[in-house]
């Protein structure tokens, strides 16, 4: 991995408390370099993307799975100084 250019891309996604934001961090390891932050404005946890052109897509769909494991509605998350809100993934109405 080309670590030089991995580190210019970085998502911060603030999470609502310190043990939310740890599951978050285990979950994210498994797969990409992350960390954890905490100081008195917010609690985030913060991951880097690869070259890779979908990793970005990937990483929000990953986190928005997760959301939904964690039950919580949505989180904000900040990339190249905008800050978004990502929303847990919502289950597929049954054909009613």
């Amino acid at each position: 991995m080309d670590f030089k250019q991995g580190l210019e891309e970085i998502v911060l996604f603030e999470l609502p408390s310190d043990r939310s934001a740890y599951h978050l961090l285990l979950h994210l390891t498994s797969q990409r370099l992350a960390w954890f932050q905490n100081d008195d404005e917010a609690t985030v946890v913060g991951a880097v993307l690869t070259p890779d052109l979908t990793d970005f897509a990937e990483l929000l769909r990953d986190v928005q799975s997760w959301l939904c494991e964690a039950r919580l509605h949505a989180i904000r998350f900040e990339v190249d100084g905008r800050t978004y809100v990502l929303e847990a993934k919502q289950p597929a109405l049954a054909p009613g």
